[in-house]
């Protein structure tokens, strides 16, 4: 919506019959006959308007809400129908046929058109006019670059698939996505598409194949790229918008782009991404062109309501920019109990409030699922896979889940899959864990913190409301769904005091939103533009100088040892630890290797992972590292800890190292060392260290405060704390003791994979845990696992019998991979 846009609609709303009649339709007052016929007319004139001048996308889709809301309000179909057959809408009017829901009976020219939108079937479901054109156009598209845009949930996933085999002359293609989740996912999409390849989702599962499909992190991508001679001749970049960001990912993304068109500049890429205004920010050069292929319309148009503080609701339309009070009478939870869907989530963005909010919300409900057996089961299966006093066993009588990234993956990935599975589930609360890869069937969003959204984030954020999948599902009606029903609720406990969302909200009053360019390598990266505040903006200045000046270093080669050394800090990702701009550290850290390598260190085959690590990247470079999770290996006490968790974690059960690890903590209580490190996001006290007091930050748990109860779930929080710090950030420094030849094959794979057995290993490459795969080799299976001739994994009749007779979590693991 532009300016212009803006501007008229708000005039046609102070035509007072206008404005009455859309504030009526809008908070479901009812009309009157000459009312109904005032507001579809009006409808009709945006159509009119619209076919003008096609540039003014909003005339209709301010016709397309007044008169999907009337349809649905009114269950008067015959409106909705006529849209949807002249501006393509096939899937609604498909739905409109199928469910008999017009009043009287189709004509000729009626059922010739149900033949027509039925050429719009795509496998199992109907696609837009538009959906159709665009993704024809995007397979016939030869472009080098090429980029889809689309709403949620717009058959992004099929698209994919369908591009692949249409280009089965490319030999070997990678599909670069940004979470562990979304790999499984598409993994488990690709493989059920029966496409004849290597699938891998490792970079050492590369064994030299001339042709394979890898589904990587872009960590994973350049790894390979890195280790082997290899490139990718085609590759998709999901959630291509994650290119904009000034995070450490976003950097490693194109770096991947730019690394693999060097080694192959034929390559071609497709970008896909919902959030994507001008594909051309996309570019890395101003040499690259991208063809962009876009769908603008979304069947979609949210419902926005606000809470407010002062317990007044109201109800937004974008459209006119008006809010309109409602009434209702209680506090925040009540009027989430109140406008509660039957499926809810509940968005918080940190992962400690979230905890905080479910202990306070379960005292709210009344309902109980004692009975429900799928529940008890669920509970069953926590108490013996993770912990008996693990807070969600008592949330789940209630109905609640909650999700964040600091849950163990296959707790968090178990509970989303039984969130979809269980409908007495009727509550998620979740944080940004839920917005990539995770399509669960939400039909009722409140967002109780809006810090660090813009509209683009929200509108992400909205678009996991009422998929198109769940809308269209083959056999109802829930057509009232296009109408997603969104809540804002300020508080002041789980969003900032006094915060406002009011205009967070009318953020959403335009569809189009500006790309914010926060990537300085590229080409339409302007410091200007970010409008940063002058007294931070030569930090920032600083910065982002930093990251090019890296970036293109890594594209040079020279035979200086402190640039060499340089470039591969950063290109492992460690420039982030130590301050890489020292030449006086890279001659001292150059030193520590050469020394190590020689055999000059007391010892050096004796000592342990974490000692070689200590000895040669901490121990006399800790005044140049500026990391503090790094830093906290100077302490004896860290360092014992995790050679405990390398050596007994990764064979043991999820609950074993729970139990284990609770232990080490009533320990430390007892030793009256009962400060413990939890990192900024469960952190409740600070500590005054030579190291960090400068900081000022609470990271630390008073252990000696907490009950046992408290201190198994602060365990199963710690476990993901540290598990992603090994596998993120210490598995950085084992790999790069293993490049520089400072250790053994076996001590690597030791480290790295808990094991030495190669079949094992290969195991774990596929995604399968070690504990899982400990089960598998007790109860006689991997002989009952194989490759097959494109070298993926398969399993045999007498395997297929043993998964049927598995359940819970090891079923629920067996089923994402094999």
């Amino acid at each position: 919506m532009n300016s212009t846009e803006k501007t008229i609609l708000t005039n046609i709303n102070k035509i007072e019959e206008f404005g009455e009649i859309i504030k009526k339709l809008t908070i479901n007052e009812e009309l009157t006959s000459e009312e109904k016929s005032y507001i579809l007319g009006c409808a009709i004139l945006f159509m009119k308007h619209y076919e003008l001048d096609r540039r003014y996308t909003s005339y209709l889709d301010i016709a397309y809400y007044i008169i999907l809301k009337y349809s649905i309000t009114y269950e008067d179909y015959l409106p909705l129908y006529d849209f949807s057959i002249n501006f393509g809408f096939y899937p609604i009017a498909k739905d409109i046929i199928s469910y008999n829901l017009l009043k009287e009976e189709l004509s000729l020219n009626d059922s010739l058109m149900e033949l027509k939108i039925e050429s719009y079937k795509n496998q199992n479901y109907i696609e837009t006019y538009q959906q159709k054109k665009v993704r024809n156009s995007l397979l016939n598209d030869n472009s080098q670059e090429v980029s889809y845009i689309a709403p949620t949930s717009f058959g992004k996933s099929s698209l994919v698939l369908d591009h692949i085999i249409q280009n089965e002359s490319k030999n070997k293609i990678g599909i670069i996505v940004p979470t562990k989740s979304l790999l499984v996912q598409t993994y488990r999409n690709v493989r059920q598409a029966t496409i004849n390849r290597r699938i891998i989702i490792h970079d050492e599962m590369y064994q030299g194949d001339e042709t394979f499909i890898a589904i990587f992190t872009q960590e994973r991508a350049l790894r390979l790229l890195d280790k082997h001679d290899v490139s990718f001749d085609l590759l998709y970049i999901d959630e291509a918008h994650n290119l904009f960001g000034k995070d450490p990912r976003s950097i490693l993304l194109s770096r991947l782009i730019r690394r693999n068109r060097k080694l192959n500049p034929n390559q071609e890429v497709v970008y896909l991404s919902p959030l994507i205004s001008e594909s051309h920010n996309l570019k890395l050069d101003k040499q690259q062109e991208i063809s962009e292929q876009k769908i603008s319309n979304n069947l979609k148009e949210p419902e926005i309501f606000e809470y407010r503080s002062s317990i007044e609701t109201l109800q937004y339309n974008r459209f006119v920019n008006e809010f309109y009070k409602l009434d209702f009478n209680g506090d925040m939870y009540s009027y989430i109990t109140h406008h509660k869907g039957q499926k809810n989530f509940i968005y918080i963005r940190s992962p400690k409030k979230i905890e905080m909010f479910v202990k306070n919300f379960i005292n709210r409900l009344n309902v109980v699922y004692d009975s429900d057996s799928s529940i008890q089961k669920l509970k069953e299966d926590l108490r013996n896979f993770v912990h008996e006093d693990f807070y969600m066993i008592n949330l789940l009588t209630k109905g609640v889940v909650y999700l964040h990234g600091k849950l163990p993956d296959i707790v968090k990935e178990y509970l989303e899959f039984k969130f979809k599975d269980i409908s007495n589930l009727r509550y998620v609360v979740a944080n940004s864990v839920i917005l990539e890869g995770v399509n669960l069937p939400i039909d009722t969003l409140f967002i109780l913190n809006t810090h660090s959204m813009n509209g683009k984030t929200l509108t992400n954020l909205i678009g996991r409301v009422n998929r198109l999948n769940n809308i269209f599902n083959g056999y109802s009606n829930q057509l009232h769904k296009l109408l997603p029903q969104v809540h804002f609720v300020n508080n002041d406990i789980y969003n900032r005091a006094n915060g406002k969302m009011e205009n967070k909200i009318k953020t959403l009053r335009s569809n189009i939103f500006e790309d914010r360019i926060e990537n300085p390598t590229l080409e339409s990266f302007n410091l200007d533009d970010l409008k940063i505040d002058k007294n931070n903006k030569q930090a920032a200045e600083e910065k982002f100088r930093l990251i090019k000046e890296n970036e293109d270093l890594l594209m040079t080669t020279g035979d200086d040892k402190n640039g060499e050394l340089k470039r591969y800090l950063i290109n492992s990702g460690l420039e982030s630890v130590y301050d890489i701009t020292i030449s006086q550290f890279l001659t001292k850290l150059n030193n520590q290797i050469e020394t190590a390598a020689k055999g000059n260190i007391e010892n050096w085959s004796e000592l342990g992972i974490i000692d070689k690590i200590y000895t040669v990247f901490i121990k006399d470079v800790k005044d140049y590292i500026q990391d503090f999770e790094f830093l906290r290996l100077t302490n004896e006490h860290a360092r014992n800890y995790y050679k405990m968790y390398l050596q007994v974690n990764r064979t043991n059960s999820l609950k074993e190292n729970i139990t284990l690890t609770f232990h080490y903590f009533k320990k430390r209580v007892r030793e009256g060392n009962s400060l413990f490190y939890m990192g900024a996001s469960y952190g409740e006290v600070k500590r005054e260290t030579g190291n960090y007091a400068e900081n000022n930050k609470e990271v630390y748990v008073d252990l000696s405060s907490k009950s046992d109860s408290e201190i198994i779930n602060l365990a199963i929080i710690k476990l993901k704390i540290e598990d992603d710090f090994v596998n993120y950030h210490l598995n950085k420094l084992i790999v790069a003791l293993y490049d520089f030849s400072l250790i053994t094959q076996d001590e690597y794979h030791l480290a790295v994979y808990g094991t030495n057995d190669e079949k094992k290993i290969n195991l774990i490459k596929t995604g399968l845990s070690l504990s899982l795969i400990t089960k598998l080799q007790k109860d006689n299976q991997l002989n009952n696992i194989s490759l097959d001739s494109n070298n993926n994994l398969m399993t045999n009749s007498a395997f297929e019998i043993y998964k049927k007779s598995m359940q819970g979590f090891y079923r629920f693991e067996l089923d994402k991979f094999l």
